[in-house]
C-alpha cells in the first residue's frame, strides 16, 4: 500500500518522517522517491533546508538542480566555447570580456530554467492581473486541466519574462564590455586593440536579444519542458536524466545557430562576405 511504500522508502534512503522538509509530507509514494533522491545529494539538500524557494521547485521537480546543472555547465560551456572561436587569439588578451559574456550567460540561464520550472506553496492572488497570472501553468505544455488560452498565455507571459531578461541582461553586459574597453584604452592604447569595433551598439543589441529571447529562446524551452515531462513520467530515472541531456545540449547548439540567423534577419550582424564586399 501507499504507506509502507512511503516507509520503504524513507527506510532506504536513512530518512526520517519527522525530518522531512515542509510540503514533501503531501508527495505520494512515488514523486517522494523522486524527491528523496534528489535530497540525497549534499548540495541539493542543504539549498532545500536553507533555501524555501528552491525547496518549493525541487519539491514540484525533483529533477530541478539536474536540469539547472546541465544548463549551467554544458549549455555554458557550449555557448563559451563559441565566444572563445569568435575571440580566436585575442581571447587571452580579454579574458575581461570573456568572463563577463560568462557571467551574463550563467545568469540568463539560471532565469531561464527558474521561470520554466513549477513550484509549491504559491499563494494565489484572488483578484486582478496577479490572479490571472497566478492561474496559469507553469510552461505551456505543463500537466493538468488548462484551457488553450491559459496555455497560449502562459506561452506569451513567460516570453514576455524571457524578453526582459535577455534585454536586461544584454544591456548590463554590453555596457560592462563598454567600460572595461574604456578602462583599457586609459591604461594603454595597445589594451585597447580592435575590441572597440567588435563591440555592438548597446540599445539595438539589447532589443535584439529581447527579441531572440521571445521568438526562438521561449518556444524551444518550452518544448524542452514538455518533452521532459513525458520522458520523467515513462523512462526510468537514468535513461530520463540521459534524455534530458541530449536534449538541453542540442537547445543549446539549435540557439547558438539561430541567434546568428536572428541577429543577421535584424541587421545586427552581417556575413563575412558582405564585410569582405564592403573593403
Amino acid at each position: 500500500d501507499e504507506e509502507g511504500e512511503i516507509a520503504a522508502l524513507l527506510k532506504q534512503y536513512g530518512v526520517l518522517a519527522s525530518q522531512l522538509p515542509k510540503g514533501a509530507e503531501a508527495l505520494n509514494a512515488k514523486s517522494l522517491g523522486r524527491f528523496l533522491e534528489a535530497y540525497s545529494n549534499k548540495l541539493n539538500k542543504w539549498l532545500v533546508n536553507s533555501w524555501p524557494a528552491w525547496r518549493d521547485k525541487v519539491l514540484a521537480d525533483p529533477e530541478f538542480g539536474y536540469k539547472l546543472m546541465v544548463e549551467e555547465t554544458i549549455g555554458l560551456g557550449l555557448a563559451m566555447s563559441g565566444t572563445v572561436a569568435a575571440r580566436g587569439k585575442d581571447v587571452l588578451k580579454e579574458l575581461d570580456f570573456f568572463f563577463t559574456d560568462c557571467a551574463v550567460g550563467a545568469v540568463i540561464n539560471f532565469v531561464i530554467i527558474w521561470l520554466l520550472a513549477p513550484s509549491v506553496g504559491k499563494v494565489a492572488a484572488t483578484t486582478g492581473i496577479a490572479a490571472t497570472i497566478g492561474k496559469l501553468p507553469a510552461y505551456a505544455l505543463a500537466e493538468g486541466k488548462y484551457t488553450a488560452a491559459q496555455r497560449l498565455g502562459a506561452g506569451v507571459y513567460k516570453g514576455s519574462l524571457f524578453s526582459a531578461c535577455g534585454f536586461l541582461g544584454s544591456l548590463g553586459g554590453t555596457t560592462i564590455a563598454y567600460l572595461l574597453f574604456q578602462i583599457r584604452k586609459v591604461l594603454g592604447p595597445e589594451g585597447a586593440g580592435a575590441g572597440e569595433g567588435k563591440l555592438p551598439n548597446v540599445l539595438a543589441n539589447s532589443l535584439g536579444w529581447g527579441s531572440f529571447m521571445f521568438v526562438s529562446t521561449n518556444p524551444r524551452y518550452q518544448l524542452i519542458n514538455g518533452f521532459e515531462q513525458v520522458l520523467y513520467k515513462m523512462a526510468p530515472g537514468g535513461v530520463a536524466k540521459a534524455g534530458s541531456l541530449a536534449l538541453r545540449t542540442g537547445n543549446n547548439m539549435v540557439g547558438g545557430a539561430t541567434w546568428v540567423l536572428w541577429a543577421r534577419f535584424i541587421g545586427l550582424q552581417k556575413k563575412s562576405d558582405d564585410e569582405t564586399k564592403k573593403q
